[in-house]
């Protein structure tokens, strides 16, 4: 092969090489790109109908589970009356005391409040303290969270009353803590106990017809006393 074949056959090949160069910068290249671009986007479209399948699948759900939504939210509107009706909320308390075996029952109601989250309806917090056993504690407990007025405790505090001279006949309280795990002994659970319990009523405004499901933002929970952590209350 002459010098001359050798330079026809470099510019040959040169003139290819430009040429793949030239088609991948001109035609390869931009298709590539619109193929990626194309990729994404069915990748978000497919993302937002995974999306929208899920709404669809919740949606579903509530539209499923509305009539015992609807009925639950009568039964809770018909445990919120449209006026506070404090004397006959005592009266259901003080006939609970009574079937727990609790003694000194006091019932002290405060300013009616907004709620926190908002609705229509109002809050009027209790404040309840009374004497007796564990097990007669946590009967009464039971018994608030079965009144046929809907009442939410919001915090259970109790101490162990114990003598400070038996001359004398006084008797103290010295502070429980409830702690996680904690076994309670029989001796805890026969002992004296004074408790306080924090709690909220509620009553719907006098322009709301009764029956009318209330927009409680939260459905109310009870607080055990398990869940409580004890704190001296003093002795009265």
């Amino acid at each position: 092969m002459t010098r001359r074949d050798r330079n026809v056959l470099l510019i040959g090949l040169l003139i290819i090489l430009l040429l793949i160069i030239g088609y991948y910068f001109l035609f390869l290249g931009p298709l590539l790109g619109n193929l990626d671009e194309q990729v994404q986007a069915r990748s978000a479209r497919e993302a937002q109908l995974a999306n929208v399948q899920q709404q669809v699948a919740e949606l579903e759900s509530v539209r499923q589970n509305a009539p015992e939504i609807e009925r639950q939210l009568l039964e809770l509107s018909k445990r919120i009356p449209t006026q506070p009706e404090m004397p006959t909320l005592v009266v259901q308390i003080e006939e609970i005391a009574e079937a727990a075996g609790v003694t000194q029952l006091s019932i002290v109601p405060g300013d009616v409040e907004p709620p926190p989250g908002g609705g229509e309806f109002s809050v009027v917090p209790v404040t309840m303290s009374f004497e007796g056993t564990y097990e007669q504690m946590q009967d009464f407990l039971l018994r608030t969270r079965n009144l046929a007025r809907l009442i939410t405790v919001r915090s259970v505090t109790y101490c162990r009353i114990e003598p400070l001279g038996a001359d004398t006949g006084e008797a103290g309280c010295s502070a429980e803590t409830a702690a996680t795990g904690e076994t309670t002994t029989v001796e805890e659970i026969e002992s004296k106990l004074q408790v306080e319990i924090e709690a909220e009523v509620y009553f719907q405004p006098s322009d709301v017809p009764a029956g009318t499901p209330p927009t409680a933002p939260t459905s109310p929970e009870t607080t055990s006393v398990e869940e409580t952590t004890g704190a001296e209350l003093g002795a009265r």
